[in-house]
């Protein structure tokens, strides 16, 4: 059985990832209306990633016992400068999430709650993937900066590296890292 602070953290980060789902799906659409459909590719497949991290720990709220609340949705930016500018974004997002599962991550420890701990643990390992990708794609991005051929090249290198499970190099900019 979850204590009702790690239950009330689980739900406020369920509303996290569904919150950035929600952003990816808006910085995918502003790609669609500017004709980037690789780097819109790549979006869907970030959004149905946090979509999937949402129910994972939805699924283990209420496989604990808890019970969920959905909290409110936050309205997501749909203005951007350039490509630069929403990966730059992404970018901060994943490491505001990375903090809030951070957090959850001390609560589970300071509630001496075990179980949560162990499943946050996969969590912790995907967001240095996460940061990782989102920084590398902006890196290169800055380096592309207004070259309409390196843009191009990247728009179609991402679309083509979109989605794929983790552990894959689908997702990853070309030359990427692995996590």
């Amino acid at each position: 059985m979850l204590s009702k602070k790690i239950e009330a953290a689980l739900n406020t980060q369920i509303g996290h990832e569904f919150t950035a789902g929600y952003t990816y799906l808006s910085m995918a659409a502003w790609f669609e209306f500017n004709h980037w459909t690789g780097f819109a590719k790549w979006m869907y497949a970030q959004r149905e990633e946090e979509l999937m991290h949402g129910m994972k720990m939805y699924k283990f709220t209420c496989d604990r016992g808890g019970r969920v609340e959905l909290p409110a949705l936050v309205k997501p930016p749909t203005e951007f400068k350039n490509p630069h500018d929403v990966f730059a974004r992404a970018f901060l997002m994943e490491k505001a999430n990375s903090k809030t599962i951070n957090d959850l991550y001390g609560l589970a420890v300071d509630e001496r709650d075990y179980m949560t701990q162990s499943f946050l643990k996969w969590f912790l390992d995907e967001q240095v993937e996460e940061e990782n990708i989102t920084d590398e794609v902006e890196a290169l991005l800055k380096v592309a900066a207004d070259n309409p051929g390196a843009l191009v090249t990247l728009n179609n290198l991402l679309g083509q590296h979109a989605g794929g499970s983790p552990g894959t190099t689908a997702g990853r900019p070309p030359g990427g890292r692995p996590a």
